[in-house]
């Protein structure tokens, strides 16, 4: 290089997210937010009260319903101050929430005072094997965990390969 001479650096690109998806994230902290503290304020009153000695199985699915609404508002805060969409926050949340809600089809059907309110998805005879509802939804979060997790890996190759 001459005296005079300079090397142009380009400018690093700023990683994160638009302002048009912060307030797309934060609208739907926003609309989470009555159903996060009605469902926390929920679970308090459930277990301080002892309801669950009224309707085991109406319990257990309001249970797994309030808590679907708190973790989704977690992982949504969380998604929005670290600003990755896709982390393993999310991956891991969506699959246990997917196992929760297929153990609470397999599980439910068989408690003593078991109302039957959406559909059967599979019964054998008089034998509830699962309540459909919560089994479709649980698997339908399991699928997508492992969309997730096949988007992670296929941009992790696609790093590793544009790094040699």
């Amino acid at each position: 290089m001459q005296k005079n001479d300079f090397k142009i650096v380009p400018k690093k690109e700023k990683k994160g997210f638009s302002r048009n998806l912060i307030i797309l994230f934060l609208v739907c902290l926003l609309l989470l937010l009555p159903f996060a503290i009605r469902s926390f304020v929920f679970l308090i009153a459930e277990f301080s009260y002892m309801t669950w000695k009224y309707s085991v199985s109406l319990f257990l699915k309001d249970v797994v319903l309030e808590l679907t609404f708190v973790i989704l508002f977690l992982v949504v805060l969380v998604i929005l101050c670290t600003q990755k969409p896709f982390s393993k926050i999310l991956l891991r949340c969506s699959t246990g929430l997917g196992i929760l809600y297929i153990v609470t089809a397999i599980i439910v059907p068989r408690l003593p005072d078991f109302e039957l309110q959406t559909f059967i998805l599979v019964g054998i005879n008089d034998v509830i094997i699962f309540e459909g509802f919560y089994f479709i939804i649980g698997l339908v979060l399991i699928i997508f965990s492992v969309l997730m997790k096949a988007d992670l890996i296929i941009k992790l190759n696609w790093k590793m390969k544009c790094c040699r």
